[in-house]
């Protein structure tokens, strides 16, 4: 079973492998800059080399980057979208050179032009972006305020135009918030499967909520203190097919304690029914 953290970057890329160590974790996620500015962060070759080395010893798989915040990429002016598909394109381009498996983007918010335009500026986006290995998952939201991806109908959408190239990273608590009852996980997979084949989900975000079933409100919580509990993340992970994706928790957190409970909760589940 593979079960990870979203781990901070500040002390560079030598540190998240030791957070990786003292986690016992065996995947990843990081940003490769500050997730709430425009600047990018230049990092030397040895950097680098270190990282790619440190994480194929480690057999640390798979390495997860996650888009800033920032970015809307639902965006209608095209000055704007020019400029996230240049900023996205660099952060592609250094995803590759540390060897990263995924980059995780949220779908964006339509702001008021409603969410079947928002929707088709997304599409207009991704498809103006260039192509590269790494695989681009798009994560569904909470539906909060005017976010797009809260439904799968969005998903349906947005693959039937622009293919299969991408991928999905399913957010357990934004699912939750969205409406999805994960405590009633066999209903979940069917209604998803209506619009979408389940091969498309490719991660886990592993999160708690702590708002309740459709609150629309994005608040994450620890794995079993919020209002999915262990109930729901025990059905997802003895699922076989969701119970074999990797995990990776963007839980709460003031030190790295936090996540190692929280990794060590979903590793006894997935102990119990045979996952590891």
């Amino acid at each position: 079973m593979k079960v990870g953290a979203h781990l901070w970057i500040g002390e560079g890329l030598a540190k998240v492998i030791e957070f990786c160590e003292y986690l016992e974790s065996n995947c990843l996620q990081i940003f490769l800059s500050n997730p709430r500015s425009w600047k990018s962060k230049i990092r030397k070759e040895e950097e680098i080399e270190k990282f790619t080395q440190s994480i194929k010893k480690r057999k640390i798989k798979p390495v997860v980057i996650h888009m800033p915040y920032i970015l809307n990429i639902a965006v209608s002016k095209v000055k704007e979208k020019n400029k996230i598909i240049n900023f996205l394109e660099k952060q592609l381009e250094e995803s590759e050179k540390i060897n990263a498996d995924f980059y995780v983007i949220h779908p964006g918010f339509h702001k008021g032009n409603g969410e079947k335009n928002g929707m088709k500026n997304v599409v207009d986006l991704l498809k103006n972006l260039p192509k590269f290995n790494i695989k681009i998952l798009i994560e569904n939201t909470s539906g909060q305020g005017t976010s797009l991806g809260y439904k799968f109908e969005h998903f349906s959408f947005l693959f039937e135009k622009i293919g299969n190239d991408y991928g999905i990273c399913f957010d357990t608590a934004h699912a939750f918030q969205a409406g999805y009852n994960l405590k009633e996980f066999d209903k979940v997979k069917k209604d998803i499967e209506k619009f979408i084949p389940l091969s498309y989900i490719l991660l886990i975000h592993a999160n708690d909520s702590k708002t309740e079933l459709n609150s629309k409100k994005d608040r994450h919580e620890h794995i079993g203190k919020g209002k999915i509990g262990i109930k729901g993340f025990t059905q997802i992970i003895k699922d076989d097919y969701f119970g074999n994706l990797p995990f990776i928790i963007e839980t709460p957190k003031v030190s790295l304690k936090e996540d190692k409970r929280n990794i060590e909760i979903i590793k006894k589940i997935g102990e119990k029914y045979g996952k590891i």
